[in-house]
């Protein structure tokens, strides 16, 4: 086992959160200007410590670890961001979400993510990993795993992999002996052979290995790997890695060439510091910068013993002592009681997968799922297990004998009648288990898929051709005289024979029309029916499978336990008008880059009881991608799920 001395190991832990805070300072302010700069660094930029995510995470993750050990879990981690953080941006607010609703890691990071899934809100929480495994970029890659999956899916997850390993491996290089390129090698190992993010990093390495302009290194990871997310990983990894190895561990410069390519600056920023200060030690960075000690800021409720970085520091450095029996010599010693799960068997479930291969957690009606129950014995004897799983459409009970260390797996069926008077966004399962002299319980939960009664697909030829319209011409070329738009004759023609347009002769359906409970063999003038929204986000293509321009509306009985405000979120790709109780909230007539939350209304008031809610959606080309979402607010802000919905066969019947 390769050993380290306390005190090496303590200076490379604190010049790690130094270069994380300090740097991640030198970006924050510019945070999301996704283009090129040209700052000049002035000392003034680093004198105030900003707060940051960065940092405010990984404070939390050592609290867990001092609280529960190196078997710390996804659970015990998500729990403690849930009950100690009060922000949520982006997919923060979505594993807020997933968890409330009992939809554990590692579902919470992908579950109605699919537009924050690849952000850079796990990559930046690799430090504390690589600290508490150092010399074990394995171990250290395992823990970023039980912490990436909270938030994220895949590549992401695999760039906090990435940087956990490599961090680990630099407690063993110093600034004259490291080999940037050497311990990204062996940060790569920690990921699949095969993954998008290693395309990344290898290009980044060629490309840092061709080119000495920073700029344009980045123009060229741009045309292959930009988004318009500023906090989208793969681009800003690319900067990161590039500003490493262009930066000759020299922090200010690394800094600067990270915040100067643009995009999320205080991660990349933060990130590159806290690899230099791990690489070099306080040491170094305090003889070369002058800095002292640095007391952080947090957004986080911790009960850490001071602000200093010194401090948490040294917190992390004794953890990590107790962590690694044998590998830190010198010293002191710190007694921990660690809190144990006393049950002999460890429960989880594994949802069936959708149609991206994501874990589908949800529930609709009419619907059956399946649920692998996972019971692993965490004992060296063989286990019998007797369990009871109870909650919406699911009464089972079953009994299963586990060999020493093994698991199996009890298929749980959830059945939920499609004459359901009303769905819940919250339904919780409840396993009771017993397991020789030990009782104990376990929960779960599925998402309530929202019911909507859909009304469409709207749509007419152009130029409009009805059987009145034919009667009073000779035959239907008299109707193509004039277009509504630019062309000669053949692009008339083939207009009328290959596509169609949106019907704008109906911008909004009576109420008769949409608030009649759902009767799909009610002769009516369009087509309805049950469309069950299992995720945030959804399609044209998930509601019908008409391929042309068209409108469909979708109506929604939502029903609240109280009188409030909300903040309306609302995303879209194509143009959308959203209506509650009446009142037009948003309108959107042309197209936008679709995100999770293109639109924010705030102060929309939402009634006790039913609300009726109802979504024009249209379609003018073959993108048409749609998000709502209620929030207690605008910014960073918690999402509501005290919500339930009418089933649309019994609209009005309240």
């Amino acid at each position: 086992m390769e050993q380290l001395s306390y005190e090496r190991y303590l200076d490379k832990i604190y010049g790690c959160f130094l270069g994380k805070t300090v740097i991640g300072t030198l970006g924050a302010p510019y945070e999301g200007i996704k283009m090129p700069l040209e700052l000049p660094f002035k000392p003034e930029m680093i004198n105030t410590m900003l707060p940051n995510d960065d940092l405010d995470l990984q404070v939390l993750w050592l609290d867990v670890a001092e609280k529960y050990g190196p078997d710390f879990t996804s659970d015990q981690l998500l729990e403690r961001f849930v009950t100690h953080c009060d922000y949520s941006p982006g997919e923060y607010a979505i594993m807020r979400k997933n968890w409330l609703r009992g939809i554990r890691p590692p579902a919470s990071g992908s579950f109605c993510n699919d537009f924050y899934t690849e952000g850079m809100g796990c990559p930046i929480r690799s430090e504390i990993w690589a600290c508490l495994a150092p010399l074990d970029p394995a171990r250290a890659a395992d823990f970023a795993s039980r912490d990436g999956c909270l938030d994220h899916w895949g590549e992401s997850v695999y760039a906090e992999r990435f940087l956990a390993a490599l961090e680990s491996a630099a407690f063993g290089v110093d600034e004259h002996t490291c080999d940037l390129h050497a311990l990204i090698r062996t940060g790569l190992e920690a990921v699949p052979q095969d993954c998008r993010f290693r395309e990344l990093v290898e290009d980044t390495l060629a490309l840092c290995g061709k080119y000495d302009d920073v700029k344009l290194i980045l123009r060229k990871l741009l045309f292959k790997y930009g988004h318009p997310d500023c906090t989208n990983m793969f681009q800003n990894m690319g900067i990161t890695l590039t500003a490493l190895l262009k930066g000759n561990l020299d922090e200010i410069k690394t800094g600067m060439d990270a915040l100067n390519c643009g995009f999320d600056t205080d991660c990349t920023c933060a990130t590159a510091g806290a690899i230099i200060g791990l690489v070099r030690g306080a040491a170094s960075l305090e003889k070369q910068y002058g800095w002292g000690d640095i007391h952080f800021v947090l957004g986080v409720t911790s009960q850490r013993r001071s602000d200093s970085v010194f401090d948490f520091s040294e917190d992390v450095a004794a953890l990590g002592k107790v962590f690694n029996p044998g590998r830190i010599q010198g010293g002191p010693d710190r007694a921990y009681t660690f809190v144990t799960d006393p049950s002999p068997v460890r429960l989880s479930v594994i949802y069936q997968n959708g149609e991206d291969e994501r874990p589908d957690a949800s529930i609709a009606l009419g619907d059956t799922r399946s649920v692998a129950l996972i019971l692993e014995n965490r004992t060296d004897a063989p286990l019998t297990v007797n369990f009871t799983v109870s909650g919406l459409g699911c009464q089972d009970a079953g009994q299963l004998t586990l060999p020493a260390g093994g698991d199996d797996a009890h298929i749980v069926m959830i059945s939920v009648p499609e004459d359901l008077p009303e769905l819940s966004e919250i339904n919780t399962y409840t396993v009771q288990y017993t397991a020789g002299d030990f009782a104990g319980t376990y929960t779960f939960g599925l998402a309530g898929a929202t019911p909507w009664k859909a009304v469409g697909p709207i749509w007419r030829t152009d130029p409009i051709c009805t059987t009145e319209k034919l009667m009073a011409v000779p035959n239907y070329w008299h109707l193509m005289q004039e277009p509504g738009y630019k062309g000669d004759q053949t692009d008339i023609v083939r207009r009328f024979h290959l596509n169609c347009a949106v019907d704008t002769a109906t911008p909004y359906m009576s109420p008769e029309e949409l608030d009649t409970p759902l009767d799909p063999e009610a002769d009516t003038r369009y087509e309805e029916t049950l469309f069950s929204q299992r995720q945030d986000s959804f399609t044209m293509e998930d509601i019908c499978g008409f391929r042309g321009p068209s409108v469909v509306y979708l109506v929604r009985e939502l029903v609240s336990p109280c009188e409030e405000e909300v903040c309306v979120q609302l995303g879209h790709s194509a143009p959308v008008a959203l209506w509650i109780n009446g009142q037009l909230v948003a309108e959107r007539t042309g197209c936008d880059c679709w995100d999770a939350e293109n639109i924010h209304v705030q102060h929309i008031p939402i009634h006790q009881g039913v609300n009726r809610v109802i979504l024009r959606l249209t379609r003018v080309n073959g993108d048409a991608k749609f998000n709502l979402t209620f929030a207690t607010g605008a910014c960073c802000a918690s999402h509501i799920l005290h919500y339930s919905s009418v089933n649309p066969r019994f609209f009005g019947g309240r």
